[in-house]
């Protein structure tokens, strides 16, 4: 192979014995090396066959190696191809192998070697005074250094404590570390942490020694115990080595799903973050517990909240006897009866802002700076973008009978009488209206039975009085039937038909639990419906 600015090959690399050279290094004295002749061994192969021992020289010690090479270049990692004494040796993460298998791809470690400097110090080769030729490598320049790298794994999710990594440093030694059952990397040369469900991971390569005060990284964000600040370490990219075990997933039948798969990646699980999607950032945090009586007032330490839950003693939600001041960040208890003390009261502050960059890291940057002071342990939602929403009446009719059939157009005759609507209109709120079809059936002339279709019945009513059926979950009434619409000739047996439509949009739920082992003791989420909530 011919020497090019780039590569060489061919050349003999100069092996030296003494006390030094001019180059600084010092290596062995040949009388203070320990020559092994004679070794005796058999093969497996042999073994089986009764065949004849074989035997090998060799020499232990520390035999130095220099290649000629450019000028503020440097061996390119992996590229080495050489031969001492006809035995052929590689490099690999910075060490030289020898009698590399090519089936297995493994080989004995022979020593280290310095790809900036070009040196090798060989602990084992063959006996005697062997010649080091070279036949084939590269030499690099402008060398990419780094003190951290951020990656994802092409498969995720990853098996727990199955990501290891290495790397090797400027100085020629190889880094290594893995990731213990929670995703935490902590070596003395290595820190960082793996998602294993995303398959994303933030590593940063350290010194072990102890950092000058200019010199040191802060990597708290990380949330290792322990560790705060690291004395960084740069390590040569194309070095980076990481393996691990991911898991994968067959597609789910479309019969079971629902929908078609195809529109859904392999694994089920599509990203919630993008550029110019919206989220919420928030803190929640406890005050509390605390016995609290009638006229006193907690201030929870933290103003401009969104949100304020008292809890009782038995976890149960307390919903009535208090009032909030969410600027202040107060709240004030006017009747504590039946109350089960000592309550807690949760606090949360929060931020909607749309996103401009989604990192492979999970970093994510907004397109305006946040108005509160998240700690750590905050949260990041993803939010569903609704627009405006209205409570309103969809469909209304009337029928002469009904077969419990669900339908928004008649289903045979007409009642006799109608609902005089234009008059009357059907009162509805965003706060107590649900998206429902309802059914008024009369079991006497002037008597009904309200029905929902998912409610189930929920109220009686006669056409002498307004209906107002009360919403138990907000407190507020479902819909308002005026009686001034109803107006006369209603029989048993007719029914009043229609649909109401709630001020929160649809939203459709699904969850899959895979098979295995618990892997969580509390596994929950929560949905939050916001209207309005745009505090600055």
């Amino acid at each position: 192979m011919g020497s090019t600015p780039n590569s060489y090959g061919g050349v003999a690399w100069m092996v030296r014995y003494g006390k030094s050279d001019t180059s600084g290094y010092t290596v062995n004295d040949p009388a203070q090396t320990a020559a092994v002749s004679g070794v005796r061994y058999r093969t497996q192969a042999s073994q089986a066959q009764a065949g004849p021992n074989k035997s090998l020289d060799s020499s232990f010690g520390t035999l130095h190696a220099k290649v000629s090479k450019v000028a503020n270049a440097r061996i390119a990692g992996g590229s080495l191809r050489a031969k001492l004494a006809a035995v052929p040796l590689i490099d690999r993460l910075g060490r030289v192998l020898r009698d590399v298998s090519p089936a297995t791809g493994s080989g004995i470690d022979s020593g280290p070697i310095d790809y900036q400097a070009g040196h090798l110090a060989l602990t084992d080769w063959p006996a005697g005074n062997p010649t080091l030729q070279i036949e084939g490598g590269l030499q690099q320049f402008g060398d990419q250094l780094v003190g951290a790298v951020s990656f994802r794994t092409p498969v995720s999710p990853l098996r727990p404590s199955s990501l290891t990594l290495a790397a090797t440093s400027q100085a020629g030694t190889t880094l290594t570390a893995s990731a213990n059952a929670d995703g935490v990397i902590n070596s003395a040369q290595v820190v960082g942490r793996v998602d294993y469900q995303s398959g994303v991971a933030r590593v940063y390569f350290r010194r072990s020694d102890a950092p000058e005060a200019d010199q040191v990284l802060d990597v708290s964000h990380l949330g290792i115990a322990g560790v705060t600040t690291i004395a960084p370490q740069n390590v040569y990219a194309e070095t980076v080595r990481y393996s691990a075990v991911g898991y994968t997933y067959l597609p789910l039948d479309a019969a079971v799903l629902g929908l078609d798969p195809v529109r859904l990646p392999s694994d089920g699980r599509v990203p919630i973050y993008r550029k110019g999607g919206f989220v919420v950032v928030g803190n929640e945090q406890t005050f509390g517990p605390n016995h609290v009586s009638n006229g006193q007032t907690l201030n929870l330490g933290r103003t401009r909240l969104s949100r304020i839950k008292v809890l009782g003693a038995d976890g149960s939600v307390i919903a009535t006897g208090y009032s909030t001041d969410l600027d202040a960040g107060t709240v004030t208890f006017t009747d504590v009866t039946g109350y089960a003390q000592p309550v807690t009261v949760i606090h949360r502050i929060e931020d909607m802002a749309m996103v401009s960059d989604v990192q492979i890291s999970g970093r994510l940057s907004f397109t305006r700076p946040l108005t509160h002071a998240y700690p750590a342990g905050s949260s990041v939602s993803s939010a569903l973008v609704l627009g405006d929403q209205r409570a309103r009446v969809s469909v209304l009719f009337d029928q002469q009978t009904w077969n419990n059939t669900w339908a928004d157009a008649p289903t045979g005759a007409v009642a006799p009488a109608t609902y005089d609507d234009a008059r009357a209109p059907l009162g509805v709120t965003n706060a107590g209206a649900l998206t429902e079809r309802w059914a008024l059936e009369f079991t006497a002339p002037t008597q009904y039975r309200v029905t929902g279709e998912h409610v189930g019945q929920i109220a009686t009513g006669n056409t002498g009085e307004d209906c107002s059926p009360v919403n138990p979950a907000t407190g507020a009434p479902y819909f308002t039937i005026k009686a001034t619409g109803w107006g006369s000739g209603w029989a048993a047996g007719n029914v009043l038909r229609f649909n109401t439509v709630g001020a929160l949009g649809p939203v459709w739920l699904v969850r899959t639990v895979q098979q295995g082992p618990e892997t969580v003791t509390d596994d929950r989420f929560e949905l939050i419906a916001r209207g309005d909530v745009d505090r600055p």
